[in-house]
């Protein structure tokens, strides 16, 4: 079971890291061409908020997982 909930940290580390990865090559983009974000009415950097954001939550939600899990491996 222990090597289940390592599979599972790792698995979703890894999508934090994907996303984190990602936001930053938009951002990269945003920046070098930002003549052809111009025209729309949203600022450029609105997409990357979102992405920082929804990061954070799933930050929050691994941590309190992982104190979780650790209390009640701890407990059996």
């Amino acid at each position: 079971m222990n090597k289940f909930y390592d599979l599972l940290k790792y698995i979703i580390y890894a999508s934090f890291y994907v996303i984190v990865i990602k936001t930053g090559m938009d951002f990269y983009e945003y920046k070098r061409f930002l003549k052809l974000y111009e025209p729309n009415s949203a600022p450029w950097y609105t997409e990357a908020l979102l992405y920082c954001a929804a990061s954070f939550a799933v930050i929050i939600v691994c941590f309190s997982l992982r104190v979780i899990i650790k209390r009640k491996m701890k407990k059996g």
